[in-house]
């Protein structure tokens, strides 16, 4: 695909994540899962160039999808993460053997039945429905909690600058971003990064329920407040 997000702002796989999708269907045709990578935020990131493909589904598929990848020889220098709900390195100690250029990109294969602000890849073996793609707001809420919580290795200030950077360019529907926030238990950090964003002039006052950035105000006094004692 040559645009990175697909009508009504969802995220398209590069053909890589795309080719990889394939095959987990072709060995799991029954399988529903989501599959998506940085191709979107990449653009807006400062420092942070590594690949990352994200495959969420069920607790009891993630063997079989490890070993999908696994049988690959295309992904044979890619570091592997894998978790029920926290994501921990599966062959760490291949990875730290490896320097930073021997490691081309990360997967992450996430257990998860919760597909909602996702849809069907509009084309190719997905058109079934097995192969779901998330909002571009999911996406980025789910960057902000894996960065929060250091599970993954993503800067919480790339995060932010992917939002600063799809703020700018009208890309983003702040309600969907902030309730999906909201159930990921980040809602109070992303209010006052959206707060701070508005300051800046990268969110117009229209665009955004004036409650987020009220209360993204609050927090960010109160963070200051403690600062100060």
């Amino acid at each position: 695909m040559t645009k990175d997000y697909l009508a009504g702002g969802y995220l398209a796989p590069a053909e890589r994540t795309a080719r990889l999708a394939e095959k987990i269907v072709a060995r799991l045709p029954h399988l529903k899962f989501a599959i998506w990578d940085l191709s979107v935020f990449l653009p807006f990131f400062h420092n942070a160039r590594r690949t990352m493909i994200f495959i969420e589904c069920e607790n009891a598929a993630r063997s079989e999808v490890m070993s999908v990848i696994a049988n690959d020889p295309g992904f044979g220098e890619w570091v592997v993460y894998s978790g029920g709900r926290k994501p921990k390195t599966v062959n760490e100690e291949w990875a730290s053997a490896k320097s930073i250029v021997e490691t081309r990109g990360v997967i992450v294969i996430i257990a998860r039945r919760d597909f909602a602000e996702t849809i069907p890849l509009p084309k190719g073996p997905g058109a079934n429905g097995n192969i779901r793609v998330p909002s571009i707001e999911r996406g980025l809420v789910d960057l902000l909690a894996y960065s929060l919580r250091e599970w993954l290795p993503i800067p919480v200030s790339e995060v932010v600058n992917a939002l600063a950077g799809l703020a700018k360019e009208h890309r983003l529907r702040y309600g969907a971003l902030s309730r999906y926030a909201a159930r990921r238990y980040v809602g109070w950090f992303l209010n006052i990064v959206l707060y701070k964003l508005y300051e800046k002039k990268h969110i117009p006052a229209n665009a955004i329920d004036p409650r987020h950035l009220e209360a993204g105000k609050r927090y960010w006094d109160a963070i200051r407040e403690v600062e100060n004692k």
